[in-house]
């Protein structure tokens, strides 16, 4: 899955991040005997994350609970075809656990330590307005529905 055969979409109160697999050498795990080959995330308002990685017909819900100001919990919901993963899943849990939870957990508090320095004062989102792998305007989108949110909480 490269960054070029990745598409992202909003639509009301979601977004979706699409890719098929194969296209490139994956250096993550074995796509090449998956019967689903779509990698398909989206992302529902307000904190829910629905993902399928290629293999069978699994699916795995994320769901985002924010516990204080600096700190978030994630929980992570394993829907298979049976009751135990097979190969391509074990790989596909493993990594999902060991490298992009890591690289992501790592990110985002880089982020956040950024952002409370004095230095920060605003950051800039990517638009790419063909909805490849390189932008934000998902984040951006999700920004403007936390907009709506408190705009409607203040009407009331």
């Amino acid at each position: 899955m490269g960054v070029r055969a990745y598409r992202v979409g909003t639509y009301g109160i979601c977004s979706s991040h699409m890719a098929d697999a194969g296209w490139t050498e994956n250096s993550a795990y074995d796509t090449s005997t998956a019967r689903v080959r779509t990698h398909a995330v989206w992302w529902l308002w307000p904190n829910t994350c629905l993902m399928r990685y290629p293999g069978r017909s699994s699916m795995i819900a994320l769901h985002i609970v924010p516990v204080s100001e600096g700190q978030t919990l994630e929980t992570y919901d394993f829907f298979l075809e049976t009751a135990e993963p097979d190969e391509l899943e074990k790989k596909a849990i493993h990594y999902l656990d060991t490298v992009l939870q890591a690289e992501d957990i790592a990110l985002v508090e880089n982020v956040q330590r950024g952002m409370s320095t004095p230095a920060f004062t605003q950051g800039r989102i990517v638009n790419d307005p063909q909805g490849s792998g390189r932008s934000e305007h998902a984040l951006h989108h999700f920004h403007g529905l936390v907009l709506e949110a408190y705009e409607r909480a203040r009407r009331t």
